[in-house]
């Protein structure tokens, strides 16, 4: 059994939501340091860009000032994500804890497999497909679109073809960071007019439309707490 901590923020600015992801990874370079599953949410929303990406190309800032919708950098990678509807989660973990491969493609892999177990709590038939799966002709996207949910990426969350979970990974210091997006609702039309070729893909789903039902966000993380401890064999402190 792992022992982890467990941390349910609530919701908070962008600023203060990066800043407790940041602080974790921190924290957890140090040693005797446990994992951290964590949970949040955005209030105001907020479009959070790759560490990387150019925010001019990549959002709408004046979109976002009218619709009262934050923007703000992530230290990890990727393209840019709306949060609005959704449950956020977060994984900070010293990347020697025996339950994780020294590799950020292994990493993805174990945490896919709590994120699945997550969905299939909900009653949702997803399952993990590889890069490569997905390249093969699962779902068509373009790498280069700015939006994370447009994009590809290693061992993702698909259900019947379509994205659901979008995630993104940091490693400093001897420890990691994983934080990702599950939708609870999408809004395409509030996409586009924000991020730049967002909204323009049909192979995105969300857990309200799998389910054509309501579902709120203290439903979703007692699914994924759950499917967490039962697929990484976890409890908390």
């Amino acid at each position: 059994m792992n022992t982890w901590r467990f941390l349910d923020s609530g919701p908070a600015t962008a600023f203060e939501n990066m800043a407790k992801d940041e602080e974790l990874l921190q924290e957890a370079g140090r040693a005797g340091t446990l994992p951290v599953l964590r949970f949040y949410a955005w209030s105001p929303p907020a479009v959070s860009l790759g560490r990387f990406q150019d925010a001019e190309r990549a959002v709408n800032a004046e979109a976002c000032r009218r619709r009262g919708i934050d923007i703000i950098r992530r230290i990890t990678g990727g393209r840019a994500v709306l949060h609005k509807d959704e449950l956020t989660y977060s994984i900070v973990s010293p990347i020697s804890y025996g339950l994780f491969p020294n590799d950020v493609l292994g990493t993805y892999k174990v945490i896919a497999a709590g994120l699945l177990a997550g969905l299939h709590e909900l009653g949702i038939a997803a399952e993990m497909v590889s890069r490569s799966g997905r390249h093969a002709g699962m779902v068509k996207s373009n790498p280069q679109e700015p939006a994370c949910f447009s994009s590809p990426s290693w061992y993702e969350i698909l259900v019947m073809g379509r994205k659901i979970i979008g995630s993104a990974q940091r490693r400093i210091g001897g420890a990691f960071l994983q934080h990702g997006s599950i939708l609870l609702g999408y809004d395409p039309g509030l996409e586009a007019e924000v991020i730049t070729g967002g909204g323009m893909n049909e192979a995105v789903t969300c857990i309200r439309t799998e389910l054509g039902r309501e579902v709120r966000t203290e439903e979703a993380k007692r699914a994924f707490r759950k499917g967490f401890c039962r697929a990484l064999d976890m409890n908390f402190q």
